[in-house]
């Protein structure tokens, strides 16, 4: 009975980890990813800064947030080659549960643009900078969680182009890449969250409970 259940569980893990196919995302001149995974019971959004190498590996907290931090580091490639920077952002949802993340402000982008795929282009959600973070800034509530990473892209680069963050064929949120602004700032990625979809997907729920019994795994 032990084998059986121990054999249930290998399939389940498997069934739920082999599955995470990562959506398609608009090629990012410098970077690679973003992808969302499991581990430690956390939500990991992560990417790669190809042109940009972190001498060596912090964790950083983000303000208001007692439970997730962001992760900059060498990366390391399946080929054990090290090249490029990983970012790789720990989110725990019990971290926006308090009734502090229930009325939040209306946020805009850093640089006071709004978000290019909103109504009104404002953002419900505490903005949270990280300036040691490559001058991250995070965006929380009970709905939302993500962040905006400053990035040199393409002078040529017109619009913004939003994209679907999806896992399995399942939308979970939303990217974009930002263009600069008229003084030639305020280029860089942003990703969010809808937290409600990864709440009422049974598949996810289990994967965040099992990976509490798998630390340091990657789902």
């Amino acid at each position: 009975m032990k084998f059986l259940k121990n054999l249930s569980v290998f399939l389940l893990l498997f069934s739920l980890t082999a599955c995470l196919k990562q959506g398609e995302k608009p090629s990012i001149p410098g970077v690679q990813g973003p992808n969302l995974n499991i581990q430690d019971g956390k939500i990991v959004v992560s990417l790669v800064l190809t042109q940009f190498n972190a001498p060596f590996g912090v964790n950083y907290p983000i303000k208001k947030l007692d439970h997730s931090t962001v992760y900059l580091g060498p990366y390391m490639d399946q080929n054990g080659s090290s090249n490029g920077t990983l970012v790789k952002a720990s989110f725990d949802l019990k971290d926006v549960e308090s009734d502090e993340f229930e009325f939040v402000p209306s946020e805009t982008l850093p640089d006071g643009r709004d978000f290019p795929f909103l109504v009104n282009g404002k953002l419900p959600a505490f903005a949270l900078h990280v300036p040691d973070a490559k001058d991250m800034t995070f965006y929380a509530s009970k709905k939302v969680f993500g962040f905006f990473l400053p990035i040199n892209l393409p002078e040529d680069l017109l619009f913004d182009i939003p994209f679907n963050i999806e896992v399995n064929g399942k939308k979970y949120g939303v990217g974009s890449l930002i263009r600069k602004n008229s003084n030639g700032e305020g280029d860089g990625l942003v990703v969010l969250l809808t937290l409600e979809e990864i709440r009422q997907n049974p598949g996810l729920n289990k994967l965040l409970k099992l990976s509490k019994k798998n630390k340091n795994r990657l789902f």
